[in-house]
């Protein structure tokens, strides 16, 4: 078993829980902005702050790349959580949408968040599933 160099600890699940509660906070302010500002139009405003939320999750990744690394799959779980919070809460909105029967509120803009959006990065997260699936030197960090 290898040992890791010192200072090097993998996240914790503190830390993890702490990302995915900003990303759900951040998901919430995006689709409040879209439902209640702009009365359910996918706009400019709403792409401004999902690239807020966007950054986010990249400055968290710069700032934890080593800890991530370090422990098993934890680059992948930080993807794959921000996949499915953030493309999970312009579905649900849709969805929501749909059931109160305002389905022409769709056809303004909401292609880009529920299809190019989620095939676009779901094929990155394929990509990456695979990858973590078939990668070696996980042995060494915690699960």
């Amino acid at each position: 078993m290898e040992t890791r160099p010192d200072g090097v600890t993998p996240i914790t699940n503190q830390g993890l829980t702490r990302y995915t509660v900003a990303l759900v906070v951040g998901v919430l302010v995006v689709q409040g902005y879209t439902a209640f500002v702009t009365d359910g139009r996918v706009t400019a405003g709403t792409a401004l702050l999902l690239a807020a939320v966007a950054l986010y999750m990249v400055v968290f990744m710069a700032r934890n790349a080593t800890a991530l690394r370090q422990r098993a799959y934890g680059i992948y779980f930080a993807h794959a959580v921000a996949y499915l919070i953030i493309n999970g809460s312009f579905w649900v909105h849709a969805w929501i949408l749909m059931l109160g029967g305002r389905d022409e509120t769709l056809q303004q803009g909401w292609s880009g968040p529920l299809v190019s959006m989620t095939v676009l990065w779901g094929a990155g997260l394929l990509a990456h599933t695979i990858g973590a699936m078939v990668s070696r030197g996980y042995e060494h960090v915690e699960v």
